[in-house]
């Protein structure tokens, strides 16, 4: 089956097509991930999906600092995404999303509220993430982003999609973004961050033109400088986090310390997760 017949079948079928669900008998696609028409399906079916059901992921990491090439566990990391999707061209689409994380001892689990910082030697309050909305915009190749100005800051920012792999029935495909904000005079410190994602599916489900989302994981690791909250001054070595990840479509097999964080602190959207996605 040719890939753009395969391509327009799901977005003219949101309804007809099946979530994480191989083997349905209907032909496979033949994939390339070096083609960038391949490339794009894949990490839409992987990441995102090809019709109207929300899309959930989750994040279990700890965050780290590392100083002279030695790494000092900070504490965990609890990270929820939760996507919806809608097609605005042949190959663009749109999401809408919220994003909710939080922060938790190493030791008793519970919310982290003062860190006690290894590097500095100070106890600084907590800056918890907590939810924030969104929305992104995507192409073919890339993530579209609109230029972004601060004064006093030189700002670049982009988002590499791919590559991908496929080796037996295992499809591989990185997905990272970048910011990075330099100070343009005497003030002010600069701020890079590094977001790396590895997603894996099956090459059974990807290719699957009935399938509308596939089943998937991750690995997740970011490589930034120190937020400004923790007090670090000239304190050289970066912020980095380890972690590991899977793709849901509904609320119930998220983790539950993340589902308790939610419940405890953003009761109204935790009882509805999806219409929180809206505000």
């Amino acid at each position: 089956m040719k890939r753009r017949t395969a391509l327009g079948l799901m977005a003219a079928a949101p309804f007809g097509a099946t979530i994480g669900c191989a083997d349905t008998g209907a032909p496979q696609l033949e994939l390339n991930p070096a083609d960038p028409d391949d490339l794009y399906l894949i990490h839409r079916k992987v990441n995102y999906t090809f019709d109207d059901q929300p899309v959930f992921w989750f994040i279990e990491a700890v965050r780290y600092g590392l100083v002279d090439s030695a790494f000092i566990p900070f504490w965990n990391m609890h990270v929820g995404f939760l996507f919806t999707v809608k097609s605005t061209g042949e190959y663009d689409f749109e999401t809408k999303q919220l994003s909710a994380i939080f922060y938790s001892d190493l030791e008793s689990g519970e919310l982290l509220e003062t860190f006690s910082n290894p590097l500095t030697g100070a106890a600084v309050p907590v800056r918890q993430p907590g939810v924030i909305r969104g929305g992104s915009r995507f192409d073919k190749t890339h993530q579209v982003r609109e230029p972004s100005e601060r004064p006093g800051v030189r700002m670049t920012r982009g988002t590499d999609i791919g590559p991908a792999w496929i080796l037996g029935d295992d499809v591989w495909v990185h997905a990272d973004t970048w910011v990075r904000a330099e100070p343009t005079g005497d003030e002010g410190q600069l701020l890079q961050v590094n977001d790396w994602s590895t997603y894996h599916a099956s090459l059974g489900e990807v290719a699957d033109p009935s399938v509308a989302s596939a089943s998937a994981t991750m690995n997740f690791n970011d490589i930034n400088t120190f937020p400004g909250w923790l007090n670090m001054g000239d304190q050289p070595g970066n912020y980095v986090s380890r972690g590991h990840g899977r793709k849901l479509h509904s609320g119930e097999g998220m983790p539950p310390q993340w589902l308790r964080f939610m419940n405890d602190l953003y009761p109204k959207e935790s009882q509805d997760l999806i219409g929180a996605i809206e505000g």
